[in-house]
Protein backbone atom coordinates (compact mmCIF):
# COMPACT_ATOMS: atom_id res chain seq x y z
CA UNK A 1 0.00 0.00 0.00
CA UNK A 2 1.02 3.34 -0.84
CA UNK A 3 -0.25 6.48 1.18
CA UNK A 4 0.75 10.66 0.22
CA UNK A 5 0.06 13.01 3.05
CA UNK A 6 -0.55 16.45 1.84
CA UNK A 7 0.56 19.15 3.97
CA UNK A 8 3.02 22.09 2.12
CA UNK A 9 4.38 24.12 4.41
CA UNK A 10 4.93 25.81 7.29
CA UNK A 11 7.57 24.32 9.78
CA UNK A 12 5.15 24.64 13.05
CA UNK A 13 2.33 23.09 10.92
CA UNK A 14 4.28 20.33 9.69
CA UNK A 15 4.94 19.03 13.13
CA UNK A 16 1.71 19.33 14.16
CA UNK A 17 0.97 16.47 11.78
CA UNK A 18 3.80 14.30 13.06
CA UNK A 19 1.94 12.65 15.73
CA UNK A 20 -1.08 12.22 13.17
CA UNK A 21 1.71 10.59 10.26
CA UNK A 22 2.24 8.16 13.62
CA UNK A 23 -0.89 7.26 13.73
CA UNK A 24 -1.18 6.80 10.06
CA UNK A 25 1.75 4.24 10.50
CA UNK A 26 0.16 2.31 13.41
CA UNK A 27 -3.16 1.86 11.31
CA UNK A 28 -1.12 0.92 7.90
CA UNK A 29 2.33 -0.28 9.31
CA UNK A 30 3.71 -1.97 6.17
CA UNK A 31 2.40 1.06 3.84
CA UNK A 32 4.86 3.08 1.89
CA UNK A 33 4.35 6.83 3.38
CA UNK A 34 5.39 9.93 0.76
CA UNK A 35 5.06 13.32 2.02
CA UNK A 36 4.55 16.54 -0.42
CA UNK A 37 6.06 20.01 0.59
CA UNK A 38 7.20 23.00 -0.30
CA UNK A 39 11.05 22.29 -0.87
CA UNK A 40 12.04 25.18 2.18
CA UNK A 41 10.10 22.32 4.42
CA UNK A 42 11.53 19.20 2.52
CA UNK A 43 13.95 18.13 5.40
CA UNK A 44 11.78 18.72 8.32
CA UNK A 45 9.46 16.21 6.26
CA UNK A 46 11.96 13.61 6.04
CA UNK A 47 12.80 13.52 9.72
CA UNK A 48 9.91 11.65 10.62
CA UNK A 49 10.84 7.85 11.31
CA UNK A 50 7.74 6.82 9.40
CA UNK A 51 8.10 8.82 5.95
CA UNK A 52 9.68 6.80 3.06
CA UNK A 53 9.32 9.77 0.40
CA UNK A 54 9.45 13.18 0.51
CA UNK A 55 8.19 15.03 -3.09
CA UNK A 56 8.49 18.85 -3.53
CA UNK A 57 5.99 21.52 -5.61
CA UNK A 58 7.60 25.04 -5.45
CA UNK A 59 4.17 26.47 -5.61
CA UNK A 60 5.95 29.96 -3.48
CA UNK A 61 8.15 30.12 -5.88
CA UNK A 62 6.19 30.44 -8.68
CA UNK A 63 3.70 33.19 -7.04
CA UNK A 64 5.43 35.67 -9.67
CA UNK A 65 5.79 32.61 -12.45
CA UNK A 66 2.49 32.39 -12.75
CA UNK A 67 2.57 31.51 -16.87
CA UNK A 68 5.31 28.51 -15.55
CA UNK A 69 2.19 26.66 -13.20
CA UNK A 70 0.59 24.84 -16.04
CA UNK A 71 4.16 22.93 -16.54
CA UNK A 72 4.76 22.44 -13.45
CA UNK A 73 1.34 21.26 -12.56
CA UNK A 74 1.68 18.84 -15.69
CA UNK A 75 5.27 17.48 -14.27
CA UNK A 76 4.10 17.03 -10.76
CA UNK A 77 0.35 15.61 -11.73
CA UNK A 78 2.75 12.21 -13.99
CA UNK A 79 5.43 11.99 -11.05
CA UNK A 80 2.12 11.50 -8.42
CA UNK A 81 0.04 9.48 -11.05
CA UNK A 82 3.44 7.29 -11.36
CA UNK A 83 3.59 6.09 -7.75
CA UNK A 84 0.03 4.64 -8.10
CA UNK A 85 -0.78 6.06 -4.36
CA UNK A 86 -3.89 3.91 -2.59
CA UNK A 87 -4.92 6.59 -0.26
CA UNK A 88 -3.72 10.40 -0.97
CA UNK A 89 -4.54 12.72 2.45
CA UNK A 90 -4.90 16.44 2.41
CA UNK A 91 -4.32 17.50 6.19
CA UNK A 92 -3.80 21.20 4.95
CA UNK A 93 -7.24 21.65 3.99
CA UNK A 94 -6.84 24.14 1.14
CA UNK A 95 -8.39 24.68 -1.80
CA UNK A 96 -4.70 24.62 -3.27
CA UNK A 97 -3.85 21.31 -1.23
CA UNK A 98 -6.97 19.68 -1.77
CA UNK A 99 -6.74 20.60 -6.00
CA UNK A 100 -2.62 18.82 -5.74
CA UNK A 101 -4.07 15.92 -3.67
CA UNK A 102 -6.59 15.41 -6.75
CA UNK A 103 -3.59 15.03 -9.05
CA UNK A 104 -2.44 12.34 -7.34
CA UNK A 105 -5.35 10.04 -7.95
CA UNK A 106 -9.34 10.22 -7.20
CA UNK A 107 -9.08 8.72 -3.52
CA UNK A 108 -8.71 11.56 -1.91
CA UNK A 109 -9.53 11.97 2.08
CA UNK A 110 -9.14 15.21 3.83
CA UNK A 111 -11.50 17.60 6.19
CA UNK A 112 -15.04 18.25 6.25
CA UNK A 113 -16.12 21.77 5.17
CA UNK A 114 -16.87 22.75 8.65
CA UNK A 115 -13.35 21.49 9.96
CA UNK A 116 -11.37 22.52 6.54
CA UNK A 117 -9.29 25.85 6.28
CA UNK A 118 -11.22 26.42 3.35
CA UNK A 119 -14.65 25.09 3.03
CA UNK A 120 -14.72 24.81 -0.61
CA UNK A 121 -11.38 22.25 -0.41
CA UNK A 122 -14.14 19.48 0.95
CA UNK A 123 -15.39 19.12 -2.61
CA UNK A 124 -12.52 18.03 -3.46
CA UNK A 125 -12.46 14.60 -1.57
CA UNK A 126 -13.65 11.29 -1.80
CA UNK A 127 -14.37 10.91 1.90
CA UNK A 128 -14.01 13.73 4.83
CA UNK A 129 -14.52 13.71 8.42
CA UNK A 130 -15.94 16.54 10.49
CA UNK A 131 -13.83 16.86 13.85
CA UNK A 132 -14.89 18.79 17.15
CA UNK A 133 -14.48 22.51 17.04
CA UNK A 134 -11.69 23.75 19.99
CA UNK A 135 -9.21 21.46 19.55
CA UNK A 136 -5.72 21.59 20.16
CA UNK A 137 -4.45 21.09 16.47
CA UNK A 138 -2.29 18.13 17.06
CA UNK A 139 -5.64 16.27 18.38
CA UNK A 140 -7.32 17.93 15.11
CA UNK A 141 -4.86 16.36 13.14
CA UNK A 142 -5.36 12.97 14.81
CA UNK A 143 -8.90 12.86 14.77
CA UNK A 144 -9.09 13.13 10.79
CA UNK A 145 -7.06 10.27 10.66
CA UNK A 146 -8.71 8.15 13.05
CA UNK A 147 -12.26 9.48 11.51
CA UNK A 148 -11.01 8.80 8.37
CA UNK A 149 -9.74 5.19 8.99
CA UNK A 150 -11.97 4.08 11.78
CA UNK A 151 -9.49 3.79 14.36
CA UNK A 152 -9.01 4.54 17.99
CA UNK A 153 -6.16 6.91 19.30
CA UNK A 154 -4.91 4.81 22.13
CA UNK A 155 -1.51 5.76 23.05
CA UNK A 156 0.13 9.49 23.87
CA UNK A 157 1.06 11.80 20.59
CA UNK A 158 4.26 10.65 18.71
CA UNK A 159 6.70 12.52 16.99
CA UNK A 160 7.96 9.94 15.22
CA UNK A 161 11.46 12.06 15.82
CA UNK A 162 13.21 9.33 18.53
CA UNK A 163 15.55 7.78 15.73
CA UNK A 164 16.49 11.41 14.23
CA UNK A 165 17.08 12.75 17.87
CA UNK A 166 19.33 9.43 18.33
CA UNK A 167 21.30 10.36 15.12
CA UNK A 168 21.81 13.83 15.90
CA UNK A 169 22.59 13.16 19.43
CA UNK A 170 25.14 10.71 18.13
CA UNK A 171 26.83 12.63 16.12
CA UNK A 172 27.74 15.49 18.31
CA UNK A 173 28.51 19.28 17.32
CA UNK A 174 31.68 19.96 15.07
CA UNK A 175 33.74 22.23 13.10
CA UNK A 176 33.03 25.93 14.34
CA UNK A 177 29.87 24.99 16.36
CA UNK A 178 32.55 23.21 19.18
CA UNK A 179 33.35 26.47 20.15
CA UNK A 180 30.53 27.85 20.89
CA UNK A 181 29.79 24.37 23.62
CA UNK A 182 32.85 25.36 25.72
CA UNK A 183 30.56 26.02 28.46
CA UNK A 184 26.61 25.40 29.14
CA UNK A 185 24.85 27.60 27.48
CA UNK A 186 21.02 28.56 26.58
CA UNK A 187 19.54 29.09 22.81
CA UNK A 188 17.46 32.82 22.77
CA UNK A 189 15.38 31.65 19.45
CA UNK A 190 14.24 35.37 18.85
CA UNK A 191 13.28 35.24 15.04
CA UNK A 192 9.79 35.01 13.92
CA UNK A 193 7.73 35.81 10.19
CA UNK A 194 4.84 37.58 12.57
CA UNK A 195 5.23 40.85 12.89
CA UNK A 196 2.89 40.54 16.10
CA UNK A 197 4.77 37.89 17.78
CA UNK A 198 8.22 39.90 18.28
CA UNK A 199 9.61 40.20 22.19
CA UNK A 200 11.51 43.41 22.75
CA UNK A 201 14.86 43.17 22.15
CA UNK A 202 15.40 45.03 26.22
CA UNK A 203 13.79 42.19 27.19
CA UNK A 204 15.93 39.65 25.09
CA UNK A 205 19.04 41.92 26.60
CA UNK A 206 18.03 42.22 30.33
CA UNK A 207 16.90 37.80 29.96
CA UNK A 208 20.74 37.43 29.24
CA UNK A 209 21.84 39.53 31.96
CA UNK A 210 19.96 37.10 34.08
CA UNK A 211 21.23 34.45 32.85
CA UNK A 212 24.62 35.55 32.62
CA UNK A 213 24.68 35.71 36.48
CA UNK A 214 23.99 32.35 37.02
CA UNK A 215 26.95 31.17 34.80
CA UNK A 216 25.04 30.67 31.24
CA UNK A 217 26.39 31.69 27.70
CA UNK A 218 23.43 32.61 25.48
CA UNK A 219 24.08 31.98 22.17
CA UNK A 220 22.04 33.70 19.04
CA UNK A 221 20.84 31.88 15.86
CA UNK A 222 19.66 34.01 12.80
CA UNK A 223 18.10 33.50 9.89
CA UNK A 224 17.79 36.43 7.53
CA UNK A 225 19.94 39.97 7.57
CA UNK A 226 17.15 41.39 10.00
CA UNK A 227 17.63 39.03 12.47
CA UNK A 228 21.25 38.67 11.89
CA UNK A 229 21.58 42.70 13.05
CA UNK A 230 19.43 42.06 15.69
CA UNK A 231 21.58 39.15 17.26
CA UNK A 232 24.53 41.10 17.25
CA UNK A 233 23.27 44.51 18.58
CA UNK A 234 22.41 42.03 21.55
CA UNK A 235 25.62 40.50 21.81
CA UNK A 236 27.29 43.60 21.77
CA UNK A 237 24.92 45.33 24.45
CA UNK A 238 24.69 41.62 26.11
CA UNK A 239 28.93 41.02 26.99
CA UNK A 240 30.65 38.16 27.12
CA UNK A 241 27.68 36.05 28.04
CA UNK A 242 26.15 37.11 24.56
CA UNK A 243 27.63 34.81 21.50
CA UNK A 244 26.18 35.13 17.56
CA UNK A 245 26.05 31.76 16.14
CA UNK A 246 26.94 31.55 12.40
CA UNK A 247 24.57 31.06 9.80
CA UNK A 248 23.42 27.45 10.36
CA UNK A 249 21.50 24.71 8.52
CA UNK A 250 18.08 23.73 9.84
CA UNK A 251 19.69 20.57 11.31
CA UNK A 252 22.90 22.24 12.50
CA UNK A 253 20.67 24.51 14.33
CA UNK A 254 18.46 21.47 15.65
CA UNK A 255 21.98 20.32 16.97
CA UNK A 256 23.26 22.96 18.59
CA UNK A 257 19.25 23.28 20.50
CA UNK A 258 20.16 19.11 21.02
CA UNK A 259 23.46 20.10 23.21
CA UNK A 260 21.81 23.28 24.65
CA UNK A 261 20.85 23.17 28.96
CA UNK A 262 17.90 24.91 27.38
CA UNK A 263 16.15 27.18 25.01
CA UNK A 264 13.53 30.56 25.01
CA UNK A 265 11.72 31.24 22.46
CA UNK A 266 9.09 33.18 20.95
CA UNK A 267 6.29 31.38 19.07
CA UNK A 268 8.02 30.03 16.30
CA UNK A 269 8.74 26.87 14.50
CA UNK A 270 12.09 26.08 15.12
CA UNK A 271 10.93 26.27 18.47
CA UNK A 272 8.16 23.67 18.08
CA UNK A 273 10.79 21.90 16.94
CA UNK A 274 12.90 22.12 19.98
CA UNK A 275 9.65 21.27 21.87
CA UNK A 276 8.94 17.96 20.21
CA UNK A 277 12.60 16.74 20.71
CA UNK A 278 11.94 17.35 24.56
CA UNK A 279 14.49 19.69 24.92
CA UNK A 280 14.28 21.75 28.24
CA UNK A 281 12.71 25.05 27.24
CA UNK A 282 10.46 28.03 27.79
CA UNK A 283 7.65 29.26 24.84
CA UNK A 284 6.25 33.24 24.81
CA UNK A 285 2.53 33.29 23.40
CA UNK A 286 1.62 36.70 23.07
CA UNK A 287 -0.25 36.38 20.27
CA UNK A 288 -1.21 32.66 20.45
CA UNK A 289 -2.63 30.20 22.92
CA UNK A 290 -0.78 27.08 23.89
CA UNK A 291 -3.84 25.82 24.07
CA UNK A 292 -4.60 25.62 20.43
CA UNK A 293 -0.94 25.05 18.65
CA UNK A 294 1.67 24.77 21.60
CA UNK A 295 3.77 21.81 21.15
CA UNK A 296 2.66 19.27 24.07
CA UNK A 297 6.47 18.88 24.31
CA UNK A 298 6.92 17.52 28.22
CA UNK A 299 9.96 19.83 28.90
CA UNK A 300 8.70 23.21 27.30
CA UNK A 301 7.45 26.00 29.63
CA UNK A 302 4.48 28.14 27.88
CA UNK A 303 4.07 31.83 29.08
CA UNK A 304 1.08 33.68 27.76
CA UNK A 305 0.41 37.61 28.17
CA UNK A 306 -2.97 37.43 29.52
CA UNK A 307 -3.94 40.71 28.63
CA UNK A 308 -7.33 40.99 27.63
CA UNK A 309 -6.99 41.22 23.32
CA UNK A 310 -5.16 37.78 23.35
CA UNK A 311 -4.84 35.90 21.99
CA UNK A 312 -6.02 37.39 18.55
CA UNK A 313 -3.87 34.87 16.11
CA UNK A 314 -3.32 37.83 13.94
CA UNK A 315 -0.04 37.93 12.17
CA UNK A 316 -0.21 41.62 12.76
CA UNK A 317 -0.93 43.53 15.66
CA UNK A 318 -4.26 45.68 15.26
CA UNK A 319 -3.47 48.20 18.47
CA UNK A 320 -0.03 49.57 17.43
CA UNK A 321 0.09 51.88 13.85
CA UNK A 322 4.00 51.35 13.15
CA UNK A 323 5.54 47.82 12.41
CA UNK A 324 8.48 48.69 14.26
CA UNK A 325 6.39 48.67 17.85
CA UNK A 326 6.09 46.02 19.78
CA UNK A 327 2.87 44.61 20.52
CA UNK A 328 1.41 44.81 23.87
CA UNK A 329 0.88 41.24 24.56
CA UNK A 330 4.56 40.92 24.50
CA UNK A 331 5.53 43.83 25.86
CA UNK A 332 3.69 42.06 28.75
CA UNK A 333 5.47 39.07 28.97
CA UNK A 334 8.43 40.07 31.74
CA UNK A 335 12.07 38.72 31.46
CA UNK A 336 12.14 38.18 35.14
CA UNK A 337 9.06 35.92 34.63
CA UNK A 338 10.55 34.02 31.68
CA UNK A 339 13.86 33.81 33.64
CA UNK A 340 12.05 32.03 36.29
CA UNK A 341 10.13 29.96 34.10
CA UNK A 342 13.74 29.03 32.14
CA UNK A 343 15.07 27.63 35.82
CA UNK A 344 11.97 25.80 36.61
CA UNK A 345 12.15 24.30 32.96
CA UNK A 346 16.08 23.03 33.44
CA UNK A 347 15.62 22.00 36.66
CA UNK A 348 12.11 19.34 36.13
CA UNK A 349 14.36 18.59 33.00
CA UNK A 350 17.52 17.66 35.43
CA UNK A 351 14.58 15.84 37.60
CA UNK A 352 13.84 13.38 34.64
CA UNK A 353 17.28 13.01 33.78
CA UNK A 354 17.99 11.78 36.81
CA UNK A 355 15.06 9.09 37.73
Amino acid sequence: MKILVVKLSSLGDILHLFPAVSDLRGIFPDAEIHWLVEPAFAELAGWHSAVNKVLTVPLRAHKKLWWKIPVLLSRLRRQLRSENYDIVLDAQGLLKSALLARLAGNVVFGFAAGSAREPLAARLYKKSARVADGLHVIEKNRQLVATIFSAGLTRAADYGLEEFRRKQMNAGLSGALMNFANQPYIVLLHGTTWNSKYWPEASWLELIHLLAQQGWSCLLPWGNEEEHQRAERLQAAGGAYARVLPKLSLADLINVLLHARSFVSVESGVGHIAAALDISGVMLHGPTDPGYSGVLGKACQHITSGIYCSPCFKRNCPRIQNANEIPPCQQEIKAQRVFQKCQEAMTQNHREAAT
